[in-house]
């Protein structure tokens, strides 16, 4: 939210588990349209190479949320 505020671009990614309370705090920020990138939950049990995966699988996502270009 303090990065929006300055007028900075700004996602949030969570996981799917948190989605619903990154939507919430957003909306009572004023900032509804708050751009988020969701993962799958949970993350921490899983082997670190699977996480890479995850990360890997959903970086170009990341990137279109911004409105950036692969």
């Amino acid at each position: 939210m303090a990065a929006l505020q300055e007028g900075k671009t700004a996602v949030a990614v969570v996981t799917q588990e948190f989605e619903a309370l990154a939507a919430n705090m957003a909306r009572n920020c004023g900032r509804s349209g708050l751009r988020v990138c969701v993962l799958p939950y949970p993350l921490e049990s899983r082997p670190q190479a699977e996480v890479a995966e995850i990360a890997r699988s959903h970086f170009e996502g990341l990137l279109e949320v911004l409105g950036a270009q692969a």
